[in-house]
């Protein structure tokens, strides 16, 4: 069996063979089908060839670098990086599969430092790896949530010898690396870090304890500046308790392509509160890694309580509905013994497989769709100005929504739909002096667009499914030229008027 003799080792080599079989969604599409993923694939490639002004000069003609300590540097700059090397699409497959890779051994890692005797219970993070926040294509919020597995477990691990130089150095820098990652994932982790600080105090070693205190201080620097640079205001919750409740227990985070998903999100949910429930009737909860099962109920408190947004960020809850479940995993001890254990991991690993093989059906038909719609753009005139309005938004993740980045990258587009470009928190932004297209309202309701006021800022405009007879087409046509139409996208270019 996987846990007797010899069985830790099979028991690894079984979790991180399917761990490396979960990046095969990402490969087995041209484009990752995500929301926001072409837009930092885009800025990314603003950032490798910003100073590249014969082949791109919009680039450096509308864009700035914004070189600020934000929080939103990690999928940027590791994908500016990896475009040394790569192509930009293979530059994104590559940060996405480094993310599964790395938030499934943070899963291993935190499990493994606090129950080495129960690593099994570390499969049950693989239907989180493609959670709905990783799906809108937020990358940087995806890595984080991964430093913070890594964070907290290094901390429990090597909390007893605080004065060494490898618990300082790793300390911070997993820190640092969740801070450029996503702050959420920082302020919670050193909430995590602080709980079990107090859940480990001895009076005979509290002398030796106090040392975390003076590591762990630089970690308030950035945050600090952060929050006096960004004033963001509070976005007040809208969800009713009801409505909460039912996102939480019923791990909709998790539903991402259809809701055909809750079929796995619900019993999923279910074993959580199972195993929960098995732990508390076996004991043992005045030990240290209780606390473990007091963060989950604090981090639900938080959820509950918390506004959809803050700082400049917003969805809030559906991010922070992931880690009551994360952070419950090491404080999880059914002690279900070696054959017990055995079947379980098993068992979950027969679950996993199964979402595997979902995911990759509904990203082939993902990347289907995000190929038709960019074979639509295909003749826009490289280094212009590109506008996309799409009459049809797909539930619940709809991945045409920045797909434009990736022909605008290709081509040296000026993508006037780059909403990070827009907001001081990212690496890339618009020129102060450039004039944006008023897109008020046309995004969400395409037919309102302004066609004359914003003639002269944009070159291109391409449009998708939109209705038979709509007026926007005959407005269009005053001042554009038809130059594609199929059957779902119209291309209109300058010249027509």
């Amino acid at each position: 069996m996987i846990l007797e003799k010899g069985g830790g080792r099979r028991l690894r080599v079984l979790f991180f063979g399917l761990a490396l079989l979960y990046v095969l969604p990402f490969w087995v599409v041209r484009h990752v089908p995500t929301v926001d993923g072409p837009c930092h694939t885009y800025n990314a490639w603003i950032l490798r060839q910003y100073g590249n002004v014969e082949r791109y000069p919009l680039f450096h003609q509308y864009y700035e670098i914004n070189a600020r300590p934000y929080p939103n540097w990690m999928s940027h700059g590791v994908m500016a990086l990896l475009m040394l090397a790569v192509p930009p699409v293979v530059a994104e497959k590559l940060l996405v599969s480094g993310y599964a890779l790395l938030f499934l051994a943070g899963a291993w890692y935190l499990v493994g430092a606090v129950r080495p005797e129960e690593r099994w219970l570390a499969f049950l993070a693989f239907p989180f790896v493609c959670h709905q926040l990783f799906q809108f294509g937020f990358y940087n919020f995806a890595i984080s949530v991964a430093f913070f597995l890594l964070g907290v477990g290094f901390w429990w691990r090597h909390r007893d010898r605080p004065g060494g130089l490898r618990f300082v150095v790793g300390i911070n820098l997993l820190l640092w690396l969740c801070y450029f990652s996503h702050i959420l994932s920082l302020g919670l982790a050193l909430i995590a870090i602080a709980v079990l600080w107090l859940a480990t105090l001895r009076r005979e070693t509290w002398r030796r304890h106090l040392l975390h205190v003076a590591v762990l201080l630089p970690q308030a620097i950035l945050p600090l500046w952060f929050f006096a640079m960004q004033r963001g205001r509070r976005m007040p919750s809208t969800w009713s308790l009801a409505q909460m409740a039912r996102f939480l227990v019923r791990l909709e985070a998790l539903v991402t392509l259809h809701v055909n998903q809750l079929w796995l999100t619900v019993p999923l949910a279910l074993l959580f509160l199972l195993l929960l429930l098995v732990t508390l009737w076996r004991g043992g909860l005045w030990r240290p890694e209780s606390a473990f099962l007091l963060l989950a109920l604090l981090f639900t408190v938080f959820y509950f309580v918390s506004p959809e947004g803050a700082a400049g960020g917003w969805l809030l809850k559906n991010r922070l509905s992931l880690y009551p479940y994360l952070i419950l995993l090491p404080g999880l001890s059914p002690r279900l013994g070696r054959r017990g254990a055995a079947v379980a991991a098993g068992g979950l690993a027969l679950v996993a497989l199964g979402n595997l093989g979902y995911l990759i059906h509904g990203y082939r038909a993902l990347g289907a769709r995000v190929d038709g719609f960019l074979a639509g753009l295909a003749p826009v005139a490289p280094n212009s100005r590109e506008l996309t309005l799409l009459f049809e938004r797909v539930w619940p993740t709809d991945v045409l929504s920045h797909a434009t980045g990736y022909v605008a990258l290709e081509k040296g587009l000026v993508d006037w739909d780059n909403y990070e470009a827009k907001i001081d928190f990212f690496p890339v932004r618009f020129r102060e002096s450039v004039s944006i297209p008023d897109l008020t309202d046309a995004l969400s309701a395409p037919g309102s667009y302004r066609v004359r006021v914003s003639r002269d800022q944009v070159d291109a405009l391409y449009v998708w499914r939109m209705p038979l007879g709509h007026e926007l087409g005959e407005r269009l046509r005053r001042y554009y030229t038809l130059t594609r139409e199929d059957d779902a996208g119209m291309l209109f270019e300058r010249g027509g008027g």
